[in-house]
């Protein structure tokens, strides 16, 4: 696994931590925002973006056949995103830079997966575990770091963790053009006579009419919409909700990212060992107690000992996991690029629907619409794992009729 590759999760940990967490309490607190639906649109917003990016960028990747390109485009998109924030002084307008800079950072998230998966092809669940926790030592450094320069004032702090993080996502642009491999691997579709612009849309027509890699995106659709829903207002919920002070917000914020770090050392030989289908199932149903939890109780600490629950990495790499089994490697961008398209799908809903309902109803029923979400995705989840345990003869007939 090339260090430069980790490093560039690592950048986008720190990135995102400022971006989906930090962000919505600069609008709310520091730009003097009113309403929760504009606050949840500074997430939902760049996620628009990011469903673009991710289809388009993950299919380009894959007829072309080529990959660091197009990391350089989601690591560049990074640095004007973060360098540009602090001069925008309202939340619509935040909301409107980031929506348009995610057109192109949206891209990194699934091609640093795919990378990484051809990379370490006979280990794809272990090198989505390495990606994913070199992003969680990243929300680790922006949870920790982000709210200490926020403590002594919430605008300014974000200000200089912004351009902090710009400069070495910048820095680090350069290192990757220079020193970066790409992963040689034969363009998907390779017709000489064909246009790139209609062997994108074929290559991201298949990819759709793939109905495993269909199931498997409505069923994380309501898992991650929960789970954005949640992490789109947490900071707003925490502080304003239940009166938490920034500092334990951002202690709470350290020691999830600490706890995903370690679950990350497990999940890949967990998921090698139980099979990527039980290890979602499994942390799907945990998802739902952790929300029916944090629904019942309004206690600022309880809330933060529930939260650091490790089960995010459960949940992500054995989606990721499923994804690569669902895509060849000559589609292996675009696979993946379809499953984080429809992540980004799910942050538009989740926090779209928590701003509504917190307009009308207030901060406390955010726990409850993720709750909701995860409801509809247990049953989903559950035939997921029953159709991969009938029968090889009975499963095949299934494949044959779909």
């Amino acid at each position: 696994m090339p260090a430069l590759l980790l490093i560039s999760a690592f950048l986008e940990g720190v990135a995102l931590t400022l971006i989906q967490g930090y962000l919505p309490l600069y609008v709310r607190e520091a730009l003097g925002e009113t309403s929760f639906l504009t606050v949840g649109l500074v997430v939902v917003v760049p996620a628009l973006g990011t469903m673009v990016a991710s289809n388009f960028w993950g299919g380009l990747s894959d007829v072309s056949g080529k990959l660091k390109p197009l990391l350089l485009v989601g690591l560049a998109g990074y640095a004007v995103a973060l360098a540009g924030i602090p001069f925008f002084k309202q939340g619509t307008t935040v909301l409107l830079y980031v929506g348009a800079a995610a057109l192109f950072y949206g891209c990194l998230a699934p091609l640093l997966k795919a990378y990484a998966t051809l990379a370490m092809a006979d280990r794809p669940q272990h090198a989505i575990s390495y990606i994913l926790m070199a992003q969680a030592v990243g929300w680790l450094v922006g949870g920790l770091e982000g709210g200490r320069l926020m403590e002594a004032g919430i605008g300014e702090g974000l200000h200089a963790a912004l351009w902090i993080t710009a400069g070495l996502v910048a820095i680090h642009v350069v290192l990757t053009a220079r020193w970066l491999r790409d992963v040689p691997r034969a363009p998907a579709l390779p017709r000489a006579r064909v246009g790139w612009v209609t062997r994108l849309a074929e290559d991201l027509a298949a990819l759709y009419e793939n109905p495993r890699l269909l199931r498997l995106c409505i069923l994380s659709f309501f898992l991650f919409a929960a789970n954005f829903t949640m992490w789109g207002f947490f900071t707003v919920y925490f502080v304003e909700h239940l009166g938490a002070s920034v500092r334990l917000l951002r202690y709470t914020l350290g020691f999830a990212a600490v706890a995903g770090i370690l679950m990350y050392v497990f999940v890949g030989p967990l998921v090698r060992r139980f099979g990527a289908r039980a290890i979602l199932f499994t942390g799907i149903l945990l998802y739902a107690g952790m929300y029916l939890l944090m629904g019942l109780q309004a206690n600022s600490i309880a809330t933060a000992i529930i939260f650091v629950a490790p089960l995010f990495g459960l949940t992500t790499v054995a989606a990721n996991t499923l994804a690569t089994e669902y895509s060849s490697s000559s589609q292996r961008g675009g696979g993946l690029g379809v499953l984080n398209g429809t992540l980004a799908l799910a942050t538009i809903a989740g926090p779209t629907l928590g701003g509504l309902l917190a307009d009308r109803w207030g901060l406390g029923v955010i726990p409850w619409t993720a709750l909701g979400f995860i409801v509809v995705a247990i049953p989903l989840s559950f035939a997921l794992v029953w159709i991969h345990r009938r029968p090889r003869g009975a499963i095949e007939d299934g494949r044959n009729a779909d």
